[in-house]
């Protein structure tokens, strides 16, 4: 059975009623709700939408803290793409709840850079320390009646849908970077992965999760082999051709094993130059 979130542990030792409706829309949890007469609900990484019934419930709003710079990255999964597109700056918003997803008008914000070698997994847990300290600020802002209420841009607005298993597929065919920032943005749910092709073997291809890459200094020298293919086996790890040059892969993890090092990988497999890693 698995364990009760941080929220419901701290709840529960706070002596509160906890409520794990399926459906948070059903009458009868609505009605719950309703006698509660909350000053505000709010909501963090929350899937389901919430019915015009539940938003007119508290004295003052629905509050969601959403993991994006909004406008930027409205959905369900806003670390993910701001890695996989490059971003450089990242934040958390705390929005008016509306009909219309992550689309409420901003009470406030905060950014944070996005480190060069950071993974979704690593920003989502400083983004939610971040969002813990926003909520606190906007209930405090809501309070005192401080509050500026801030419309979003409609301009601007991009969007961050949930990714499936088969968008983890690694295009060894893209620029160097695109692939890093995939492999970061894909790490680690729901996972990048590609296939290990070995050339004049009968072996089926094998799915390989790759979790840690480096770009190195020179990666960009272009080379004449098909992208994909393994130009050298360092002792950094497996450099592997791209469409600008070569992408060195340092963790990985094959399908039904535990993850390992390049190194501890090579010991056990015949891998060689000009092996491939194919889509």
């Amino acid at each position: 059975m698995p364990s009760p979130p941080p929220v419901k542990e701290a709840a529960l030792k706070l002596g509160l009623k906890i409520l794990q409706p399926v459906n948070i829309n059903n009458e009868e949890v609505v009605k719950q709700l309703q006698y509660f007469s909350p000053d505000c609900i709010v909501v963090v990484a929350f899937g389901q939408f919430l019915s015009h019934s539940i938003l007119r419930i508290p004295r003052y709003q629905c509050i969601n803290i959403h993991a994006s710079l909004l406008p930027k990255f409205r959905g369900a999964a806003p670390i993910h793409h701001a890695i996989i597109c490059g971003e450089k700056i990242t934040g958390v918003t705390a929005v008016v709840m509306t009909a219309k997803m992550d689309a409420g008008d901003i009470i406030v914000q905060k950014a944070t850079p996005i480190f060069p070698d950071e993974n979704a997994e690593e920003l989502g847990k400083r983004l939610a320390s971040m969002g813990a300290e926003l909520l606190i600020e906007a209930l405090n802002l809501i309070e005192t009646g401080k509050v500026t209420y801030t419309e979003q841009d409609e301009i601007r607005v991009s969007f961050a849908p949930k990714l499936e298993k088969e968008d983890g597929l690694i295009s060894w065919s893209q620029e160097t970077e695109k692939i890093y920032n995939r492999i970061r943005g894909m790490t680690p749910s729901p996972g990048a992965y590609t296939y290990y092709y070995r050339k004049n073997s009968s072996q089926e291809k094998k799915r390989i999760i790759i979790l840690k890459t480096q770009i190195h200094h020179g990666s960009e020298i272009k080379t004449s082999l098909s992208p994909g293919t393994f130009v050298e086996i360092a002792s950094c790890g497996i450099h592997v051709a791209t469409a600008d040059g070569f992408l060195c892969i340092t963790r990985l993890q094959p399908e039904g094993k535990r993850d390992m090092d390049v190194q501890e990988y090579a010991r056990g497999h015949k891998i060689a130059v000009n092996d491939m890693f194919i889509s």
